[in-house]
């Protein structure tokens, strides 16, 4: 009996290479006596409570081994770039007349998307094994939707859903392109 897949997802994507088969194992014993006893979808809760109640805990030991380097250098490489951007295109727009809103060209958003995929394209090439790529490709879409959700402009959103596609298939991308070059 398999925990639930996306609870499993996040706790290998936050636990890191050093401590996601312990952490794993303890809690799939757990899930499979609490599958036992009370069912599956008890089991399944407790699970998912679980990884969440842990993830604070297991990035800070990530953080503090520095074993999540690559995962800072992703955050501030796409998010805090991107927020930049978007000042730098609202202020752009507001000096053109007889403008009003903040709707983007689409060359603008062009630029941005450009921009992040080739920063998180190497922030997967970077990346040395398997599940770090992984990790590193679910930050990278995590500080991408922040950066959206700050941004001061709200694009499209075919463009909002292009770049949430867009930055994690680039970072996976490039750590796939490292692998075979």
């Amino acid at each position: 009996m398999k925990p639930p897949a996306l609870a499993r997802l996040l706790l290998f994507a936050v636990a890191g290479e050093s401590e996601s088969e312990y952490v794993a194992g303890d809690l799939h014993e757990e899930f499979i006596y609490l599958c036992a006893t009370r069912g599956r979808p008890a089991g399944s809760r407790w699970y998912s409570w679980q990884v969440i109640r842990s993830i604070v805990t297991l990035l800070g030991l990530r953080i503090r081994s520095s074993e999540a380097r690559h995962l800072v250098l992703a955050v501030l490489g796409v998010a805090v770039p991107l927020l930049l951007l978007d000042r730098l295109w609202c202020f752009v727009h507001s000096q053109i007349p007889l403008k009003d809103g903040l709707e983007r060209a689409p060359g603008f958003l062009a630029v941005n998307l450009v921009y992040v995929c080739v920063f998180a394209a190497l922030c997967g090439a970077s990346a040395r094994s398997f599940h770090r790529a992984i990790s590193t490709a679910a930050v990278t879409a995590a500080s991408v939707a922040f950066a959206l959700w700050m941004a001061v402009g709200g694009g499209p959103p075919s463009y909002v859903w292009l770049v949430l596609l867009m930055v994690p298939a680039s970072s996976l991308l490039g750590f796939t392109w490292r692998k075979f070059v």
